[in-house]
């Protein structure tokens, strides 16, 4: 899923929790669980990771579980994802075998 990016990610590793906002010009990976705002060119919430919050990016890849409002260009979902909330989005990929309980508003 992952495209090289010029600039660094900002990780949120496993077993790590942070509660608050991060903005970043490039990626944001979690891996741990974060509550609050997510705003960056991409985010990626990994297998073992979990976002309850915001998340403003322009291509947004869930891989673990999420729950909150998210407004993206590109919503990818993997088989793993687990998505509950609001979502906005231009594109949306849902792999089969995500489990989904979302309203869906296209921008």
């Amino acid at each position: 899923f992952l495209k090289h990016s010029t600039g660094s990610a900002t990780v949120i590793s496993s077993g790590s929790t942070l509660e608050g906002r991060i903005t970043s010009p490039s990626t944001i990976s979690v891996a741990g669980f974060v509550k609050g705002e997510l705003n960056a060119s991409e985010i990626v919430i990994e297998r073992e990771g979990s976002v309850q919050g915001s998340i403003f990016a322009e291509h947004l890849i869930i891989i673990g579980n999420f729950e909150g409002e998210v407004s993206s260009n590109k919503i990818t979902v993997a088989s793993t994802g687990s998505v509950r909330g609001e979502l906005s989005y231009k594109r949306v990929i849902i792999d089969d075998g995500a489990v989904l309980d979302v309203s869906f508003h296209k921008i």
